[in-house]
């Protein structure tokens, strides 16, 4: 099985929500939206809610790259819950996606990578 595109948009969303990477977010979000990903998922990740009532697998991803940017480790019940949905592989392959964005957020942060003009802000 392969990670679809609305979960590698989460990622990339939790990523840059985790690391207040504005430009990431907001150059994002439109993709994550065209591919399938829920709006009320891209407020729960926008606003920090908490996840109650979202699917188990979009729950698991948020709560694992919550975990790792909060506390720079994943806790063995967050990892177990990460790999029940979405199978050791397809996690590595997420982990990826989330590393990926970490490093794209530090150097959007470090060269302070402004939105183009006229572009409007998406992340509070």
């Amino acid at each position: 099985a392969t990670v679809g595109r609305p979960l590698i948009g989460l990622a990339i969303l939790v990523t840059a929500r985790e690391h207040d990477s504005q430009y990431d977010w907001t150059m994002n979000e439109p993709a994550a939206l065209k591919d399938g990903l829920d709006p009320a998922i891209i407020d729960v990740v926008r606003n920090r809610k908490p996840m109650a009532g979202l699917p188990e697998n979009d729950a698991a991803l948020i709560d694992f790259a919550r975990e790792l940017f909060r506390a720079h480790y994943v806790t063995s019940p967050t990892y177990s819950r990460a790999v029940k949905a979405f199978g050791e592989g397809n996690l590595v392959a997420l982990v990826r996606v989330l590393s990926q964005h970490t490093q794209e957020a530090a150097l959007l942060a470090a060269f302070d990578q402004r939105l183009p003009v006229g572009q409007k802000p998406l992340l509070p």
